[in-house]
């Protein structure tokens, strides 16, 4: 593929990510696991709830942001910000300058409200962009990444990009998808990870190791790579009948292939999707730290 016709599909890309935000944010919101963000509940021993679930990834970013962000100058960039609810946690627990950035209008949106109705648009703002396309300042002393990643159309390249726009000693943390070499060739884990990456818009879907290596080669070290897999709770029923419904089109192809483009249903495959991979361990969902050198 040359120069610009990557450059054109990585664009497109990009456009497919916010259109598929845009048309599903408020439904995720309705009925995911929790009402205040739409990232992933992980229940751990002492949650108790689907709120204590949903909150706990924030709590351990916060943990791993202690002593590491300048109590009033640090800046923090939250990559893929949702609807503002990670921004809000970090901003009250360390006291920096936080920046959320969302390629979906609607998200920016409703953060933007969220940061009016918290008293917090002084030192926090969202940024309705591409996170790989960001200027080369300002600098930041930690940045986040929950369930936003696995869209950028290059890991390598986005990594690259956040490397430089780290402070040295500054942490990037980041908690997401991440394949496994199991049965890797095995024709049901490559349908699985094709559907999932069709329906969730997935750009990038590499191994942690294949991470860490990128990551090294920017002046990034891997410090912490958590494993939280078996803390989520998998086999919703939905994907049963999701599961119905693809054997029903899989002789259809392209009836198939207007299902995927549908934002709903694309939602819906890609998450039945990650389901199976993830119980199959396929896939795994990590909490990473890397550190710049």
């Amino acid at each position: 593929m040359s120069q610009v016709s990557a450059g054109g599909a990585a664009a497109e890309h990009v456009i497919r990510v916010a259109s598929y935000y845009d048309s599903n944010t408020r439904r995720f919101l309705r009925f995911g696991e929790t009402n205040d963000a739409i990232h992933r509940g992980v229940w751990m021993p002492g949650v108790t709830n689907a709120a204590e679930a949903g909150e706990l990834i924030n709590r351990m970013v916060v943990e791993r942001l202690s002593g590491h962000v300048p109590a009033g100058e640090g800046r923090v960039l939250d990559l893929g910000c949702g609807v503002g609810a990670t921004v809000v946690r970090m901003a009250k627990a360390t006291n920096a300058h936080v920046t959320g950035v969302t390629i979906s209008r609607v998200q920016a949106e409703i953060a933007e409200k969220r940061l009016t109705a918290e008293g917090l648009t002084e030192r926090c703002h969202i940024v309705c962009d591409d996170f790989a396309q960001l200027p080369a300042e300002p600098r930041y002393h930690a940045m986040v990444a929950i369930e936003s990643m696995v869209h950028s159309p290059s890991l390598a390249n986005l990594i690259s990009s956040l490397a430089a726009r780290l402070h040295p000693g500054g942490r990037l943390i980041v908690c997401d998808d991440w394949m496994t070499d199991k049965d890797r060739g095995l024709p049901a884990r490559e349908r699985c990870l094709d559907q999932f990456r069709a329906g969730w818009r997935i750009g990038s879907l590499h191994t942690v190791p294949e991470l860490a290596d990128m990551s090294q080669r920017v002046g990034l070290r891997l410090l912490e790579d958590l494993d939280l897999t078996s803390y989520l709770r998998l086999g919703r029923p939905r994907d049963r009948v999701i599961d119905v419904v693809l054997s029903a089109t899989g002789a259809l192809p392209r009836v198939h292939d207007r299902l995927v483009e549908t934002p709903f249903w694309a939602n819906m495959i890609g998450g039945s999707a990650l389901q199976a991979g993830l119980s199959q361990r396929w896939m795994e969902y990590r909490l990473l730290v890397l550190e710049r050198v």
